[in-house]
């Protein structure tokens, strides 16, 4: 709880702050300090951190209402989630509303908040979409942890983007209009006529009382005037290639080094006094759980079917199940089972010989005759017989004159039919070998089913194994192909959303391979990090896939849709001038875009993932921080670094958007500010 408390509030803090610099820098507080009273934008940023809030209280609500229970994953993860993925659109908003204040002030508020929505809102659409989507399809898988958390998830983040798009905005404007009213932040009833006296009021050579931003951020100046030409330059594409095809197949070669399990150390607090006590266990104790063997429906009072599971008689089956068992005991490096099997049946008819005097009829007689009890089995009890003598068996103590007695060893081991002559139910109990590792108690798991199933399909009889830890061990029988089942899907979604609604199979096909290679370098990250595979990881991949969009979409979207004005002022640029159209447009996104995306999505996830760097539970450390991180890392390099190039190479035919409005350089490139443009223009030439 004080994790995603410490979360929260972080992110209010960077939210803030970053979402005011948008509109103010270091310059324009030294000359009017009072500007940060009506600029700065703790209200939005508040707002932001409370629509998260509010879409993870709502799904909560909703599946709740719908009889979906909420698991641990879900309380742990969804807020992380909700947090990661909302706040980024906020950001996406705000820094183009800025840029559309800054070309557009003369114009009403709606029309803006028209304007930058218009340019945002398809890039919204396609993230959101396809995050829903891909972690709906978690909900068709059979495992429930992951089916649960899918619903939640899908439903958290649909309602975050509703409201971002709809109330978010709303406050937007409302707090657009406080701004020109110069009111203050937080206190609106307030007017501070100090702030008024702005130098951009002048410069912009306007009555208004608007603000105008500085002409760009130092991050911006840098992708536009370096880091953009500098990355589409043809050798240094070859290299971010060369270089990613590299970690792709690092990872891939990493993919079976991934293990499987989850260790329930693990699950403590670091400081927990039970870690000392499974390592104990584990070094020391020399016994494995014990697993039984369970026969159902089977008709014990026939004698092919007694034959078929007995050991200790010449007649039983040369592959018996209790002489099957009892040769998988024979090598427990395999079979993992080391101990002699406890037969029923066996037992059973041992303690039906006459000469033991164990079983006596009411009259004194024994139960069988001499020349009825041989090893050849062919005078044994059958039909009614045998049932009623099983009850009294089952009754029977067991002590030293009547070792066989079932009532302490098997009175629960047997279900006898009340009106047939079937037994329900029975078991055969033996031991695994001692399981040190959660590989021996998945290879233990695995052991058994083949043993269970070999027997059934030699005597066409329905046998099971149960232990007590094969409950929390079923799902690795699966999980790997529903793992790839469900990323593969995840992935074909991804490309059929954003090839439609981008307007290209060539972009889409991009996207969907840069996000299929961050993938792999996260399941690699994993190998190295020793994070296995199990629920909690395979939720992560999922929210891997959606994030991983989330990075691409907005570069993809601005690189299909460039402004007119930001490829005329490109192809300008004497760098650029010579170069393909593939080149300029992806040159345009980054200028565009790569600014939002590296302050407003990598740094607010890196942000939130830095706080679980403090956690004491060792499941947030291992399973979160670690996979978390990499995601980051990797999907904001992937976006920032390779997404670019691999446009620039294979990218779709863009589609022109006659307008030019919303980016910085078409901001710039207004006549209203020709010292500015004049500026920029004279940058670039020297470029």
């Amino acid at each position: 709880a004080k994790i995603v408390v410490i979360s929260y509030i972080v992110m209010f803090i960077y939210a803030s702050i970053a979402l005011g610099s948008s509109s103010m820098g270091i310059r324009t507080l030294l000359r009017n300090p009072f500007v940060a009273l009506v600029q700065s934008k703790f209200t939005l940023g508040m707002l932001g951190i409370l629509i998260v809030l509010m879409s993870v209280s709502g799904s909560v609500g909703l599946f709740s209402a719908l009889g979906i229970k909420v698991t641990l994953i879900i309380a742990e993860v969804i807020p992380f989630l909700v947090l990661a993925v909302g706040v980024d659109n906020i950001f996406l908003i705000v820094h183009e509303f800025e840029r559309v204040n800054l070309s557009h002030p003369d114009q009403e508020i709606d029309i803006r908040i028209a304007k930058a929505l218009g340019r945002m809102g398809p890039s919204i659409l396609l993230s959101a979409s396809t995050e829903t989507i891909a972690f709906a399809m978690g909900a068709f898988v059979g495992m429930p942890a992951v089916k649960n958390f899918a619903a939640y998830a899908a439903g958290a983040v649909l309602i975050n983007a509703f409201l971002q798009v709809t109330m978010f905005v709303s406050v937007l404007a409302l707090n657009q209009r406080r701004v020109e009213a110069l009111r203050a932040d937080c206190i609106p009833c307030l007017v501070v006529r100090s702030a008024g006296n702005s130098p951009s009021n002048r410069l912009s050579g306007t009555s208004s009382q608007f603000f105008h931003s500085e002409v760009e951020s130092f991050l911006q100046r840098f992708i536009r005037r370096t880091y953009a030409p500098a990355l589409l330059n043809r050798r240094v594409k070859i290299f971010v290639l060369a270089l990613f095809a590299t970690l792709f197949a690092v990872g891939i070669a990493l993919i079976p080094e991934v293990q499987l399990g989850l260790d329930q150390r693990i699950a403590l607090p670091s400081d927990s006094y039970m870690i000392p006590y499974f390592d104990d266990l584990y070094a020391y104790f020399g016994q494995g759980p014990p697993v039984y063997f369970v026969a159902k429906d089977l008709n014990m009072t026939q004698r092919v079917h007694q034959e078929q599971v007995c050991g200790l008689f010449s007649a039983c089956d040369t592959y018996s199940l209790a002489s099957i068992l009892e040769q998988e005991s024979n090598r427990p490096n395999v079979s993992y089972i080391n101990s002699a099997t406890a037969s029923w049946v066996d037992n059973f008819l041992y303690w039906l010989k006459p000469s033991s005097g164990c079983c006596i009829l009411d009259n004194g007689d024994p139960c069988l005759e001499e020349d009825e009890w041989t090893l050849n089995m062919k005078k044994l009890p059958e039909g009614d017989r045998f049932i009623t003598l099983a009850e009294k068996w089952l009754k029977a103590p067991t002590d030293e004159e009547c070792p066989n007695g079932g009532a302490a060893a098997f009175s629960d081991a047997v279900v006898l039919s009340s009106n047939t002559t079937s037994v329900l139910a029975s078991h055969w109990r033996t031991f695994h070998t001692p399981l040190q590792s959660q590989d021996d108690l998945i290879d233990s798991y695995a052991a058994a089913r083949r043993i269970a199933a070999d027997i059934s399909e030699r005597h066409d009889i329905d046998v099971f194994p149960y232990s007590k830890h094969y409950v929390f061990f079923d799902q690795y029988r699966s999980i790997v192909h529903l793992t790839i089942m469900l990323l593969s899907v995840a992935v074909a979604v991804i490309f059929v959303l954003t090839s439609a609604l981008l307007g290209s199979l060539l972009t889409g096909l991009v996207v969907a391979v840069t996000t299929i290679m961050i993938l792999v370098d996260i399941v690699g990250v994993m190998a190295i990090a020793g994070v296995s595979l199990n629920a909690l990881s395979l939720v992560n991949l999922v929210i891997c896939v959606g994030i991983a969009v989330e990075f691409c979409a907005h570069i993809s979207r601005s690189f299909m849709f460039p402004s007119a004005s930001i490829l005329d002022r490109a192809r300008s640029n004497n760098r650029l001038a010579e170069t393909a159209d593939r080149d300029v447009r992806a040159w345009a996104a980054m200028v565009n875009v790569g600014g939002s995306v590296f302050s407003g999505i990598t740094i607010t996830k890196f942000l939130g993932v830095a706080v679980l760097a403090f956690t004491r539970s060792k499941v947030f450390e291992v399973y979160y921080f670690r996979i978390w991180l990499a995601l980051v890392v990797l999907a904001s390099s992937h976006a920032l670094v390779f997404l670019p190039v691999a446009l620039s190479i294979a990218g779709g035919e863009g589609y022109s958007d006659p307008d030019g409005e919303g980016g910085l350089e078409g901001d710039l490139a207004s006549r209203r500010y020709v010292g500015m443009n004049g500026e920029y223009h004279d940058e670039s030439d020297e470029d």
